[in-house]
């Protein structure tokens, strides 16, 4: 089932096959550096020396640096997606097929306070990670419509539903939160999950 268009990636696949296997690493040792300590802060002699390259080996990649944290960025975000996805049995039962989604895709929040400010303060950042949290919300409540549609679900807003799902994560990626919950992210992910789908649970059936 279609479940909306996936946001385009800034470095399509070939490209990145097309990368030499230095520049592939490159990417993941910015990745890590990114999600770790945040981006704002960083020049791109500061990227080069962390990563082990040469500033003009950085721009082979991507002609500045904001341009070079978007492609990073949005790299993860769609490695993340397609990891989720691809968690999904479509042979089980749709609650099931919702938590695996719903589990994977929240990796998508796990971000450190340096980074989830970064990335409030970059708009061009911001607006990314919007784009693939909106796709989320459309396979969620995509699932959603199937489990109604079979019976496995009540008659709600499936739109609604997805919401409090796919929210949920961003409610718990904010600094402080899950500390003042005394819970660690993936018991507060599977504690709220299991809130939502037995709310959604047709008990006709």
């Amino acid at each position: 089932m279609a479940f909306g268009t996936a946001p385009q990636p800034l470095l399509p696949r070939r490209a990145e096959e097309r990368l030499g296997a230095r520049h592939r690493q490159i990417l993941d040792q910015l990745e890590t550096q990114f999600l770790e300590r945040g981006f704002s802060a960083a020049t791109v002699a500061a990227l080069a020396r962390a990563v082990g390259c040469s500033r003009r080996t950085l721009y082979e990649l991507a002609p500045s640096k904001d341009a070079l944290v978007l492609m990073v960025l949005d790299r993860f975000l769609h490695r993340v997606g397609r990891s989720a996805l691809d968690s999904v049995d479509h042979d089980a039962p749709i609650a099931d097929q919702v938590r695996s989604y719903i589990n994977g895709a929240l990796e998508l929040q796990r971000l450190t306070a340096a980074f989830a400010d970064d990335l409030d303060d970059d708009p061009a950042a911001r607006r990314l990670l919007d784009r693939h949290f909106r796709y989320v919300m459309s396979v969620s409540e995509g699932l959603i419509k199937m489990g109604i549609e079979a019976g496995e679900f009540r008659d709600v807003s499936p739109a609604v539903a997805a919401g409090m799902l796919a929210g949920s994560g961003l409610y718990f990626s904010q600094p402080g939160i899950l500390s003042d919950m005394h819970m660690t992210r993936d018991e507060a992910s599977a504690e709220m999950t299991d809130i939502v789908l037995r709310s959604l649970r047709n008990d006709k059936n």
